[in-house]
């Protein structure tokens, strides 16, 4: 009898301790999910604005706020997103909006622009200590998407002395090095930093 007793008060115990939960926490709680909500279909509306403009860079700075409300976007905002990162020539990002966007929904211009993508650009790592270093195309690109993404990979190397991502096809050089870019194949890795910038030297070219 004890025994059942000393039960029954256990379990009474943690009932209450279950219905002892403060109402502000669920309330704080929907009052921030319909605050990024909100924030979302603001900024949603805001990106279609500035892509029917052409205002890339706006577009990209906006998809980058839209992500970070944390509620999932439409393929329509992935699209955006990707048109704003070409613009820039950040086709890393563009491929990875593409893929989001086409998991959401099959679609000939996103499954054609892909394959583009895996088509014409290559996959590099390229890395040195900083202000040492620059990569130049041997001819820029006719493209300008792709003269694009060019630039944005030159930039990459002065600002941080690392760029990792696609490069159109074609030949450029980095620092002393050539470097033969081929779509469909093994990414180009170059690491050129020195043990003074907390890495061992390290060169490493794709595999013919």
């Amino acid at each position: 009898m004890i025994i059942t007793l000393f039960s029954y008060l256990l379990t009474c115990s943690a009932a209450l301790a279950a219905d002892d939960t403060d109402p502000s926490d669920a309330t704080a709680a929907a009052a921030t999910d319909t605050a990024a909500q909100a924030e979302y279909i603001r900024l949603s509306q805001e990106l279609e604005k500035l892509a029917t403009r052409n205002a890339w860079p706006g577009v990209v700075r906006t998809y980058d706020a839209l992500i970070a409300t944390k509620v999932p976007p439409k393929f329509e905002d992935h699209l955006f997103g990707a048109h704003g990162a070409r613009a820039v020539g950040d086709i890393t990002s563009v491929r990875q909006r593409l893929l989001l966007a086409n998991d959401l929904r099959e679609d000939r211009e996103v499954i054609d622009w892909l394959w583009e993508i895996d088509s014409t650009y290559g996959q590099v790592f390229l890395a040195c200590d900083p202000g040492k270093g620059e990569l130049k195309a041997e001819s820029m690109p006719f493209d300008p998407d792709q003269s694009h993404a060019v630039s944005f990979a030159a930039a990459k190397v002065v600002e941080t002395g690392i760029f990792e991502g696609y490069l159109p096809q074609g030949k450029y050089y980095f620092s002393d090095m050539e470097v033969k870019v081929q779509p469909r194949i093994q990414g180009t890795r170059i690491d050129l930093r020195t043990a003074d910038s907390g890495k061992p030297p390290k060169h490493k070219k794709k595999d013919k």
